[in-house]
């Protein structure tokens, strides 16, 4: 049987026991951090400082448009902005091919072992797919630190939605997309592009470690349900669908 307990303030509460020892209790005092709140430019201001020469982007902007190249091949082993990106460390595809055995790629674009995966491997996402997933969510995250995460989406979903690709294609895209907002979200204001390439690079292995864990009957062209999408879509065959 308790004795009455004795409040001990924020710490909770103690309990004595009438034949001798005590229980305590605690209160949950976790409060929920407030969600950090983001300046939103607009996509006027966006479009306006990115693609017109009336107005220029602010004195250390993340996101240049005539740098999407630069952001896109920031991975690979030779960019000549990987400083920027990663420091000292390894680049996304030397990552790839020292953790995850992939053959090493110099330009997953257009070079050689482009459309390479580890051996018996062929359900892995190729490295161009690869690089068409980190460059849209880490695009897109660059664009919400300089612009707000919502005014990011919008100019993100327009871009896929203006052009004439496939919606498939849009479908993944955007599905990037919104992985880059929320990863910058996640990061806060102050986050700078190695951080920001770091997370995207995490979450890319963190799918490609869940597909390269599929046991064979289970594999397939197709990203595990949340995070990054990294295949393109295809056809019946397993072969790339169009862009168009």
């Amino acid at each position: 049987m308790n004795s009455p307990a004795v409040n001990l303030g924020a710490g909770g509460f103690v309990s004595y026991y009438e034949d001798g020892g005590a229980t305590v209790v605690l209160e949950d005092t976790t409060v929920a951090a407030p969600e950090q709140e983001f300046d939103e430019r607009g996509v006027a201001t966006f479009f306006a400082e990115q693609y017109t020469p009336f107005a220029s982007p602010p004195e250390g902007a993340k996101f240049n448009a005539d740098k999407q190249s630069e952001i896109r091949a920031s991975g690979n082993p030779g960019s000549e902005a990987r400083e920027t990106y990663y420091g000292d460390n390894p680049t996304f595809f030397e990552t790839l091919s020292s953790d995850y055995g992939y053959p090493l790629v110099q330009d997953p674009i257009e070079g050689p072992n482009r459309h390479s995966r580890p051996a018996g491997r062929d359900d892995l996402p190729t490295p161009q797919e690869l690089a068409d997933a980190r460059g849209h969510a880490l695009g897109t995250a660059m664009v919400a630190a300089d612009y707000g995460p919502q005014t990011a989406m919008t100019v993100g979903n327009l871009g896929e939605d203006i052009g004439f690709s496939n919606r498939l294609h849009r479908a993944m895209d955007k599905r990037n997309n919104a992985v880059g907002v929320s990863l910058f979200k996640q990061a806060g204001i102050d986050a700078t592009p190695e951080q920001l390439s770091r997370m995207v690079d995490a979450k890319i292995f963190k799918q490609l470690d869940a597909i390269m864990g599929r046991p064979a009957n289970e594999r397939e062209f197709k990203s595990p349900e949340g995070g990054m999408d990294l295949y393109f879509p295809r056809d019946q065959y397993g072969y790339f669908l169009p862009d168009h």
